[in-house]
């Protein structure tokens, strides 16, 4: 006789700001792929100008798995993830998924995070725009920046992912815990692949996801500083390996 699958609970983060016009779309997409336990926290900060907030709040009084989480203090993209990471650790979540709220990640990829979540064989699983079967749909030049933050991230920091610069990834409870106690140094979105590293000696998996770029510009700054936190990241790899 089959042993009943184990029982989990999935949070999903997801910060937000000026979505009004695809919000409520996105909202009950996610939910779709949501089971009963599950929670779904959406982040604000005073970086929201329209009625994002004004909708997720109708939403959640319509579902309760649905969660406003409103972070006036936040000072950068990467304040809005933290709130949403220790709100989910708060509510105990066995697994937290991270995915951006633009409609660059399909909700429809859930599914696949929860296949590998039920193995039960890793503590952490990232979405791969570079498999086989994923793709990064945009601009050649947000392409090669992302393939070449790859490569190089990987050469440094004795990373063997396959993609080493997306957002839409998930977190065993204890991995995340790990990640919130000791904090990133990056401000931007650099912080995705300082992640990765601090996680590097868990178990990671990969799987296929199409990513829909939201843009075709790139931010020079954005870019400038990732490169300083990864050299500086790289001294601390090698300076701990000796």
């Amino acid at each position: 006789m089959n042993e009943p699958q184990k029982k989990y609970t999935l949070a999903v983060v997801t910060p937000l700001a000026n979505e009004e016009r695809t919000i409520a779309a996105f909202l009950d997409r996610v939910t779709q792929q949501l089971e009963d336990q599950d929670h779904f926290f959406c982040v604000l900060d005073r970086a929201s100008k329209d009625r994002t907030r004004e909708i997720v709040d109708q939403h959640a009084r319509l579902d309760s798995r649905v969660k406003c989480v409103w972070a006036p203090e936040n000072k950068c993209v990467v304040d809005a993830y933290f709130a949403g990471y220790r709100s989910a650790l708060e509510v105990g979540a066995d697994w937290i998924l991270e995915m951006d709220g633009g409609m660059s990640h399909s909700p429809e990829d859930i599914p696949k995070f929860r296949q590998a979540i039920s193995k039960d064989e890793f503590d952490y699983i990232g979405g791969c725009r570079f498999d086989a079967e994923g793709a990064h749909r945009g601009s050649f030049s947000r392409r090669l920046i992302s393939r070449t933050g790859t490569v190089v991230s990987n050469l440094m920091l004795g990373t063997k992912l396959k993609d080493m610069t997306g957002g839409f990834q998930c977190f065993r409870r204890d991995s995340l815990q790990e990640v919130v106690d000791r904090g990133v140094r990056s401000r931007a979105h650099f912080f995705q692949t300082e992640i990765k590293c601090l996680l590097r000696h868990h178990r990671c998996h990969e799987i296929p996801i199409v990513y829909e770029s939201p843009s075709d510009s790139v931010n020079r700054t954005v870019i400038w500083e990732s490169v300083r936190n990864l050299v500086t990241m790289a001294r601390e790899v090698r300076s701990n390996a000796a």
